[in-house]
């Protein structure tokens, strides 16, 4: 069964739905090994697009970038060209940002920035001038 194209970016949908040849090209980024054999690799997702899948429904592929993390919000990943963009299930998709927003949240705060600007600091009650020009 055939899924019906988006009506906004139809034509890169298809292009991307093509180069993936229908099917989730999620490798294990999901967290899963989909190792449907049990040979103990990693596998590609076996979802195909318009596949029945029996808790969701129907399986409607999404085109995704690539690079989630630096082109991942909807305005970016618009822009992109059809080999940038992967095919992935809606389980898939949704295990790949939660594991990005896990990650975010690990990160740990970024106290200082790259140079320390102390030096260059003026009292705003003070009378004196900044001197920034000295070396």
């Amino acid at each position: 069964m055939t899924v019906r194209p988006p009506i906004v970016g139809a034509a890169l949908w298809s292009a991307v739905m093509k180069n993936a040849g229908d099917r989730c090209e999620c490798r294990g980024a999901c967290g899963k090994k989909h190792d449907r054999e049990r040979k103990r690799v990693q596998g590609r997702c076996e979802h195909y697009n318009g596949q029945h899948v029996s808790e969701r429904g129907k399986v409607v592929l999404i085109a995704m970038p690539r690079d989630p993390i630096n082109e991942g919000d909807f305005a970016t990943a618009a822009t992109l060209p059809a080999r940038r963009l992967a095919a992935m299930c809606p389980e898939c998709y949704d295990a790949v940002l939660a594991k990005i927003r896990r990650a975010i949240k690990q990160m740990p705060a970024q106290d200082e920035g790259l140079f320390d600007a102390s030096e260059y600091y003026v009292d705003p009650s003070s009378k004196k001038q900044a001197d920034v020009g000295a070396a």
